[in-house]
């Protein structure tokens, strides 16, 4: 918007009033139970192309896709170790434990 149009909405604002227009307007109620929030979410381009061909595909858009994901995830809650993670894991401490006895 150009400044000459932002001061002429200024000065039809300051000295008009905005009754006539809300008249027929109605007030919004009802309050979600659980409203939307946003985060932003950085993704290398690669990523973000993929995300965006896999919503394509879907037919949906790609902010939709990922919450989808995420419900999803939510839902089967932490998934087990893996084998290798939890041996990793194991040795760590197995090692961290030799360490402090010598």
């Amino acid at each position: 918007m150009d400044n000459k149009t932002m001061l002429e909405l200024r000065d039809h604002y300051d000295t008009q009033g905005t009754a006539p227009e809300m008249e027929n307007g109605t007030w919004e109620t009802e309050v979600q139970a659980d409203p939307m929030g946003t985060t932003s979410l950085r993704l290398p381009k690669y990523l973000l192309d993929w995300v965006r061909a896999q919503a394509e595909s879907e037919q949906v858009k790609p902010t939709a896709l990922i919450r989808h994901w995420i419900e999803e995830r939510r839902a089967i809650g932490n998934p087990p170790e893996d084998v290798t993670t939890r041996l990793k894991r194991l040795e760590d401490v197995v090692f961290a434990q030799r360490q402090q006895a010598d």
